[in-house]
Parts: C-alpha cells; structure tokens; sequence
C-alpha cells in the first residue's frame, strides 16, 4: 500500500501484503526497468544508483529472507518505496538505500570499499545505518548504541533517518513471515522508536502506517474492535451531517474549499506510558482538515470566521500555528468544537499547508533545495540531542517519545515564540535558548514573578531566565522533570560527570591502599613504569586508571602486577600503617558526603547513613551502600567477597548542604514512633510525619527528616526499630521537590 495513497472511507490503511507465495527469483530486469521512470539512466547523475544495483545483486546473491524471497528484494524494495511513494530522486540517497545491508551482512565488504566505489556521500549514509556488532555486548546494550549511532549519523546526514524510516516499513510489511516473538521485538521497537521521530518531524502517513502496522502484531485482538470502532465513527451520520455542513457554508458562499474527515490511527488510541492500546486515550476521534483551494492565508482566517458561525468553539481551543508554525514547520489554525457529546478537530489550511502537513521535512528535501538554516539546526540539534544521550536504553527512548508530545507555548521577553513539550520547565526553556544559559541557570521571572528552574510553564507565559556564576547542581530527579531532549541530554552529561569524578576519587582510594599494602611506595604510581600501564590496560591514561577501579571495571590488583616486580609479590611486606578500617582485606572508601547522583541506599537491607558494618558495591552509576550481613549481596547480585569495599563515614565534619532523607517505617503508627523521637538534636527537623495502612492492610508511618551530619543521621536512625525501617530516597534541602508546588518570591529562595 503507497503510505501517501488514498485513504478509504474506513480512515483505516488497506495495507497489503506480500502473499506467501511471494516469488523465489528476482526479477532485477523488471526493477531496474521500474526504476527509470523515477531516475533517467541517461542522466550521468544517476549512474550511481544503477551501479549499486549491480553491486548489492551480485553481493547479496545466495542470501535470502525468512520468506523465502531474495535478500536483495528487500534493500530494493526501500529504494522503490523511497522513489515512487516519497518521491525522491537523490540517486546518492537511493544508491544508499540499495547498499545499507551490504557492509552489515558481507563479510568481505568494509565501508572503506563501499566509500572507494561510490564516494563519501553514499558511505557516510551507509555506516549511519549499519548495526553495530561488537560480540561482548549484550543484547538491549548493542541496540541502545545502534539507536545513539543512527541519531548521531542522522544529525550530519538525514538521509540515514530517512532510510532507516522506510526500511522499518518495509520489514513491517513483510513481517507475517517471522516467528512471533521476533515480530513482537520489532513492533514494539517501531512504537518506541521510528513511529515517534517520524511523527515529530511530521511525517504523517509514514507515522500513521508505522503505528498502524506495529499495533496491529503487539495488540491483534484489541486492535481489530479499534478498527472497527474507527470505521463505525467515520461512517457515522453525526460525521456526515458535520461534513455535509461544512461543506454547504463554504459552497453557500462560493469559497472553494475541500474538506476531509480523518479518522485517528491506531497511534492515537496507544498510551505508550501504560503501554496501553485502548478506545478511550484519543482527546478525539475525527479530526476535519478544511482545504482551502488557495494560497492566501487571509482567507484561513476568513473560513475559521465561517467554521465558528455555524460551530460553536470550544473556549480557549483555538491554537494559530500560521502566525507560529510548529518547530517542524507545520501550519494550520486549529479550533475544537463539540458536537453531539463527542469532541472534534477542524484543521483549516492551504494547499500547500496541506502538502507539508503530509510531507514534513521531505517537502523542502523534495524541492532539491537545503533545508534553511534555522529549520536545519533545529532538526539537527534534536537528533544530536538523543543520539549523545548518556543513560539507559529505556531513558533514550523516553526522549524520543516526549519529542512527539503535545506542545506548549512560551515567550521570551524580546516576544520570540518557543514551543516546548507540555508539562516542560524553566529549565527546558534554557536550555531551548542555549546551552550555556541551562547550566547556569537560577531561576526565572515568569510573567514578572521569580520562579525556580523547577517550575512548570503553561501556554503563553513570558520567561525571562536568571542566571548564576556557578554551575546548575544536577541529579536524576532534575533529569526527569525536566521534557526536552535538550535539557535531559545536557543534564544527564554533568550526571555523568559527577559520576566519573567520584569514581576517580574511589579509585584512587583504593589503589593507594593497594599500595600500601603490599609495602610500596606512594611514589610508584607516578613511576615511568606505572606511566606504561595504561597502555598495557588500553585505557587512556592514569586518571582514566583511577576511574575504571572506582567503576569496578578493572582490578586494582591486576595493576599491582604490572606495578609490583615477582619477588615481592612471592613475599609482600605489611606495613603496620595501612590505613585500613576493616578486618582482614577489604578496601575501605571514606564517605564525606552524600549525593543521590552516585550514593544510593540498598532496599534488600536498608542500611542507614552513619551506620557500622556497612559495605559498598561500585558501578558505573555510582556506590551503592548494603549492610554487611546483608544475605541478597553474593547470591542475587551475583558478586564476588572482594568486590566489596568497606564504608566509613567522615564524620569529622558536617555536610556541605542539609539533607532530606523520605523514610517509612512498617508496623508502626505515630503514637507508638512519638516516644523515641523524643529530645531530637536542634539541627534535627522532622518536616512530615503521617501514618498509613499499607497493602497488607499494616500500619506505616511516612516521615521526611532533616539531617545535617553523619553523627546525626546515626543517632536518628538508632531511635527507630531497625528491620523495619527504609529510605525511600534522598535529597538537598530545597531540591527539586521544594519547588515542585508554586512559586516562591526572591526572598524565600
């Protein structure tokens, strides 16, 4: 089915697939026939594209697909799909197209080969789209790099998206041939993915078959009674009498005009958050585009002036994205009205309005004509955003999904429009701005009024960003409030920072102990043969070293092999000054501080701040804290007695912020609790206690206490009944959650 052909009355895509008996021999005569009717073969231009034909035929003859059908039918099949129903005629995106397997899927070909014969245009384009296959990795982590490497590639060349997009479709409509759980993979990664970023850069028909095509194998079932539904909604007589008026009021008064109901697609009715596919998400179900036969755009605000004399609006639903396009260059006023107890959409626009909102991004690449700067820059910056994106796979894939989300308006004092995901804050709008003004930034006067960087924005509001010399405090609850790709990425890299400045610090710790140990000097690991290790290691230098210790990704007696010569290690030398805390030979790391961006307490055995017998495990997201008696810490994680380090708090001196630690404790209520909280230590402040019944239908009390110090933290935590105790989380005294509720004037900051 042509993604961009002609809708049915349904609204439902009559999609057509491959049947079983799909042929076994490729008939590349007839496709390479096919093709001149979209490149001319006389054209020097576009010999390039018949020269990949050749090339991929004879590199993919003897491969064939889980159909049965020649390899070389699918990369064929993208380059046609590009041709004759997005209607591209870049012979280098198409010849791409041809070869984005080749390099993936033949051994003996390298992109240096692919770059050599077709030049560095077509080979960029290919490595954008090849997998990345390194063996020690496992599964969800190679994809996760394979999406990073694809919006990475995409930022310097869109052509790597767009044939990544088509690719998709075409796997999806041949995907009946796969074994269920493969298919379940793939469509679940299409609704994750593609059918997000198609849909933030407006290519409509692309999303809508992506979404209708990967729902319809994760939700067969539920999927069918929504087509149906749909079908019913868009034959209904409610529909008909709506077109048939609007039609009559713009006829009535000779102003040509087209217009066209449009049923939601499957995506409308998926809540990718629940993960649920159900009849009740959409806000609407029948969306009217309004056509205007025109290119004036006077007259749009002529037919909304028709639109309302015979439907009355519903209040504050009008959103003009002619004055203010969308950031993908969408236009078109829209005006909700209801009608008969249902919500509708009217879009009215221009032919040419219409034409974008169908093509996106590939109507000005269609014009063989460069995206203008500005628009360039924007979709660029996007993709940079999540392919540069430092956490988990599932984190990445949230980015992706908040770029489709509905938007909000909001205005810089100078009146430039910004539009943002909604639920976006401050921060996002700094970010939106520059990077250099979210780093730094303190706040904001919205609509006159000082506001945190935490505070949510609503259509309309007029942000003017504060800024400070020192550097925004991050962790991952700023991370996650925040909406933007932008500001997420940007955020998450001073997260990652934070996090390779105390694995250094951890490191270093424990290779000094090492050290010392084995009766060596401090001075060794600045030696020349100390500086030798690195390379041996293949890290990158010392500092690096230091880091991969603390992330418990090398050992630090692996390096005292390199440094320490055979006959001390036959007989080490025990200084009787180790530095060590703990029996036997465990490393023990100094605790100075806590911060949620690396410090985490263990929900197996809750240990507490302060507390003895605490051991740590390192990872790259940080250290987490477990009791040493703790029975889940060698069997369910898996871990050997010497990855444990040694906790020991630096109680010598308070922190440099108060923190609020969110606690509950089981079988309790407050009146049993009251009596040991008796006499708390004035620094001590408990800011909300509440009591509960658990599921088990248990009491609980639910506490936030301010604490000050390790001292104070043991002492608080000894008062309450030990196993039934649990921090819930951490944070600074006027985190992110202090700011989450309202304003707050210059004074209370």
């Amino acid at each position: 089915m042509p993604i961009y052909g002609a809708e049915s009355k349904s609204g439902t895509s009559s999609v057509s697939l491959p049947s079983k008996t799909e042929g076994h021999v490729f008939d590349v005569d007839g496709y390479r026939a096919r093709m001149t009717r979209y490149l001319d073969r006389d054209n020097r231009d576009n010999r390039v594209f018949f020269d990949a034909l050749e090339f991929a035929y004879e590199l993919h003859a003897g491969q064939r697909r889980k159909s049965g059908a020649p390899y070389i039918s699918h990369p064929c099949s993208v380059a046609e799909i590009l041709a004759r129903e997005l209607h591209f005629s870049d012979p280098q995106l198409l010849a791409a197209a041809l070869l984005h397997d080749v390099v993936e899927d033949v051994p003996a070909i390298s992109m240096e080969d692919v770059e050599q014969r077709f030049g560095t245009t077509v080979a960029e384009l290919v490595d954008g789209c090849t997998k990345l296959t390194r063996q020690h990795l496992d599964k969800a982590t190679l994809k996760d790099l394979t999406h990073s490497k694809i919006f990475l590639s995409a930022s310097r060349r869109l052509g790597v998206l767009v044939i990544k997009l088509v690719d998709r479709l075409h796997n999806l409509r041949t995907l009946h041939y796969l074994p269920q759980p493969k298919r379940q993979r793939i469509a679940q990664e299409t609704v994750e993915v593609y059918a997000p970023i198609a849909a933030r850069f407006n290519l409509f028909p692309l999303k809508r078959e992506l979404y209708h095509l990967a729902l319809s194998y994760l939700y067969p079932r539920k999927s069918k009674k929504i087509l149906q539904y749909i079908r019913d909604m868009r034959n209904s007589e409610q529909v008909s009498e709506i077109e048939k008026t609007l039609q009559k009021v713009f006829d009535d008064r000779n102003f040509p005009a087209v217009i066209r109901p449009r049923p939601k697609g499957l995506g409308s009715y998926y809540n990718p958050l629940k993960r649920t596919l159900d009849i009740s998400n959409p806000e609407n179900y029948i969306d009217f585009a309004i056509i205007l036969q025109t290119e004036s755009i006077l007259e749009c605000y002529t037919a909304l002036g028709l639109v309302n004399t015979s439907f009355s609006p519903i209040p504050r639903s009008l959103r003009d994205f002619i004055a203010n396009p969308k950031n993908n260059g969408y236009r078109s006023l829209h005006v909700r009205v209801h009608v008969g107890g249902q919500n509708y959409l009217f879009k009215i626009r221009t032919e040419a309005m219409d034409r974008w909102a169908a093509f996106g991004i590939l109507r000005e690449w269609d014009a063989q004509k460069p995206l203008s700067d500005e628009h360039w820059l924007e979709i660029s910056e996007l993709l940079r955003s999540i392919g540069e994106y430092g956490g988990a796979g599932p984190q990445r894939k949230a980015l992706i999904r908040l770029s489709e989300s509905e938007e909000i308006f909001a205005y810089s004092p100078q009146g430039d429009i910004y539009y943002l995901p909604k639920g976006s804050v401050v921060l996002d709008f700094a970010y939106r701005i520059h990077s250099e003004l979210g780093d730094h930034c303190d706040g904001a006067l919205v609509n006159g009024d000082w506001v945190p960087p935490t505070r949510i924005l609503k259509d309309g509001d007029t942000v003017e960003i504060l800024t400070s010399p020192e550097f925004l405090d991050v962790d991952p609850d700023l991370e996650e409030l925040c909406k933007t790709p932008r500001a997420r990425t940007a955020i998450n890299k001073h997260l990652q920072q934070k996090r390779l400045h105390h694995a250094l610090d951890i490191g270093r710790q424990i290779l000094l102990q090492e050290v010392r140990r084995y009766g060596l000097p401090e001075e060794v690991l600045e030696s020349e043969n100390a500086q030798l290790i690195p390379e041996v290691l293949n890290v990158k230098d010392m500092q690096d070293l230091y880091v991969r210790i603390g992330q418990d990704l090398v050992s630090a007696k692996l390096v005292l092999y390199y440094l320490d010569p055979p006959q001390h290690k036959r007989h080490p030398s025990r200084p009787q000054d180790t530095g060590r805390e703990a029996a036997g030979e465990q490393n023990v790391i100094v605790i100075s501080e806590l911060d949620k961006a690396y410090h985490k307490f263990a929900r197996c055995c809750n240990p507490y701040p302060g507390q003895e017998g605490v051991v740590a495990t390192l990872s790259e997201r940080g250290t987490t804290f477990h009791q040493s008696t703790c029975r889940d810490l060698l069997l369910r994680h898996d871990l050997h007695p010497q990855q444990l380090v040694g906790a020991r708090w630096d109680t010598n001196r308070p922190w440099p912020h108060r923190l609020l630690f969110h606690l509950h404790v089981t079988q309790e209520d407050i009146v049993e609790l009251l009596p040991s909280l008796v006499n708390l230590p004035p620094q001590v402040h408990i800011r909300k206690m509440e009591s509960l019944i658990d599921r088990h239908s248990r009491p609980m009390v639910i506490l936030t206490v301010r604490l000050p110090g390790f001292d104070e933290a043991r002492d608080f935590f000894s008062r309450l009944p030990a196993d039934r105790v649990a921090i819930e989380g951490f944070e600074r005294e006027g985190g992110v959650k202090r700011y989450r509720g309202g304003a707050e004037s210059q004074r209370d900051r």
